[in-house]
């Protein structure tokens, strides 16, 4: 069995944030493609789908794996190895049976769903998503486990696992329906037995079938992660060594550690699960209240998007079609939270074990550097994204050009959000780290309900309708994020500078962000569009990091926390760019 080697908050970073940008490249090498086969309004009928499916999974694991991980983290602090592996037993007995129960609720409960939502079209999607949920939870139950042995491999293995399954299965499925479905047509001029009127109708009722397909794609993508960390924990062990089980005292029963890890378990889960109800009910929110906007002033909204909408689509379908635009600006914005989760996800076992072992100075330097690095990813993204919306988007989406006009502005106020929802979800970790664990319940309900509010009054109105979406997500964090960090730091007992954590960053970040609105607009009057864009964030990148030495905003505690971190921190110190 290989030793155990603990990895420290940022090695953990930089190994989940590896495996998150494969993971994203590879969801971008799949989500742009089929956005591009099934448009705005398939990507609306795969996304209902996802959304019901996220609210199970919060439902089935969110909790437990930050239990495991906290309560692992904890006893292998105190060399309780002997618990550590009991742990293990019971939450995935326990993820065996959420992951189950969650499968039939969504199985189940999918024709309900998407009458609710009015988009019947969804169905096949739901359903075919329903077996993932046992394969996630299955996979959680490993993922919490190593986190908390400070072991981020299997997790970073596992993810990239799972993206390119979803990849080969979701696009092979996805295209196969597709062309199955329109062969038909050309043949028999039906659509798996329902007869068309023209091809753009045609193309409109494959859809529903295509979407199907690429959400089977990813539920067989789960059971080959699931796959790979059985094999992975079976062939080479979690490094846990017989000579430190034998000294591990015994361990603590079954039933403590059990009610021990529902304790801690269900806030984080009604916490994430306050967050999906909250996504699930903004979907119907947005499309519900469309729908009364349409039915109030419908020659308003459809003069504001001529052009856009397609030629054959019918008016019930405009408000799947907006929906379907709004999500490939979230698909963007959601690319810079799943980077700076990580971050909280690598936190977790580094905070939880400096609070159990009441350690307060590697607790406030743990917190200040959390902070920081995720300031110094978050802010600059941003910026960029409120810089250069439309240009990104016409180059990830270039054969939706009309849908582009539609999803640019909201992807500019995604931007400003990003930089709120980021933050939020390290400061959520490590709030449970030191067992504040009822705090980002009662802020996110607190947040989701300004969300709902915000969307239920303003979309309704035809004159802004679709585009008030994303200031919703704004006020939600932007109130999370202003209460939760005070608390953190009233609770660890610590205070942060604000000047080095938040203020540098900033100012860098909003000067990189003029910096690629001014590459661009230069460079896009002599260059193609997708060129100028390429060449924008890079010389804007490379003008952020030179602002970040020139502000002193990396200090050497960060440089430290790096893989071979004391030559590089003396290299700089040498040249005086950190101190």
């Amino acid at each position: 069995m290989p030793a155990r080697n603990k990895q420290t908050f940022l090695q953990g970073a930089i190994i989940l944030l590896v495996a998150t940008v494969l993971v994203k490249v590879i969801g971008v090498l799949f989500k742009m493609p089929l956005t591009n086969i099934i448009g705005a309004t398939g990507m609306g009928y795969f996304n209902i789908a996802y959304g019901l499916f996220n609210t199970l999974y919060a439902l089935s694991v969110a909790g437990l794996p930050v239990a495991v991980a906290k309560m692992v983290a904890e006893n292998a602090a105190a060399r309780r190895f002997r618990d550590v592996r009991r742990i293990h037993h019971l939450s995935t007995l326990a993820f065996l049976v959420t992951g189950t129960v969650g499968t039939l609720i969504m199985f189940f409960g999918a024709k309900p769903y998407v009458t609710f939502n009015k988009n019947e079209e969804a169905l096949y999607a739901v359903a075919v998503m329903a077996p993932a949920i046992l394969f996630v939870c299955l996979t959680s139950s490993f993922r919490g486990y190593y986190e908390g042995l400070r072991n981020m491999y299997p997790t970073a293995v596992s993810q990239v696992v799972e993206a390119l399954g979803k990849l080969v299965f979701g696009m092979l499925f996805a295209t196969y329906m597709m062309d199955k479905g329109m062969t038909e047509y050309e043949q028999l001029g039906t659509v798996f037995g329902k007869v068309c009127a023209s091809p753009e109708h045609a193309r409109l009722d494959v859809l529903p079938y295509a979407a199907a397909g690429a959400i089977a794609g990813i539920a067989v993508s789960t059971v080959l992660g699931t796959l790979y960390l059985w094999l992975r924990h079976h062939v080479r062990g979690d490094g846990i060594t017989q000579s430190e089980l034998k000294n591990s005292p015994m361990p603590a029963g079954r039933r403590k550690l059990m009610r021990s890890l529902v304790r801690i378990a269900v806030p984080v889960c009604l916490g994430s699960l306050v967050l999906n109800i909250t996504t699930i009910i903004d979907i119907s929110s947005i499309t519900n209240r469309l729908s009364t906007a349409l039915a109030k002033d419908s020659a308003t909204i459809l003069g504001m998007y001529s052009g856009a909408i397609p030629f054959a689509m019918e008016i019930s379908g405009v408000p799947n079609f907006l929906y379907g635009t709004y999500t490939m600006a979230v698909t963007i914005f959601n690319l810079v939270p799943a980077i700076t989760t990580t971050f909280g996800v690598s936190a977790l076992p580094v905070i939880a074990s400096a609070w159990a072992t009441h350690n307060r100075s590697e607790l406030t330097r743990g917190i200040e550097s959390v902070l920081r690095i995720t300031s110094l990813v978050a802010f600059p993204a941003g910026c960029g994204l409120f810089a250069l919306a439309q240009p990104i988007l016409l180059l990830l989406y270039p054969s939706e050009a009309a849908a582009v006009q539609i999803a640019a502005p909201m992807l500019r106020t995604l931007g400003v959000a990003v930089m709120f929802v980021s933050l939020a979800t390290p400061v959520n970790s490590m709030l449970q780290a030191i067992g504040r664990v009822n705090v980002p319940v009662k802020l996110m309900l607190v947040g989701g309900a300004l969300k709902l509010t915000t969307n239920y009054i303003f979309i309704a109105d035809p004159s802004i309708n679709i585009q008030v979406a994303p200031y919703g997500t704004l006020i939600c964090y932007a109130f999370i994020l202003f209460f939760s960090v005070p608390i953190l730091c009233r609770s660890a007992e610590t205070t942060i500078s604000l000047v080095q954590t938040f203020f540098k960053p900033f100012m860098a970040a909003v000067l990189c962000g003029f910096c690629a609105w001014a590459t661009y607009g230069l460079c896009s009057k002599v260059i193609s569009q997708e060129l100028s864009t390429l060449i924008a964030i890079t010389i804007s990148g490379v003008f952020y990091v030179v602002c970040l030495f020139l502000l002193r905003a990396i200090v050497k505690d960060d440089i430290l926390m790096l893989p071979g971190g004391e030559k590089i921190a003396k290299t700089l110190e040498k040249k005086g760019l950190i101190r």
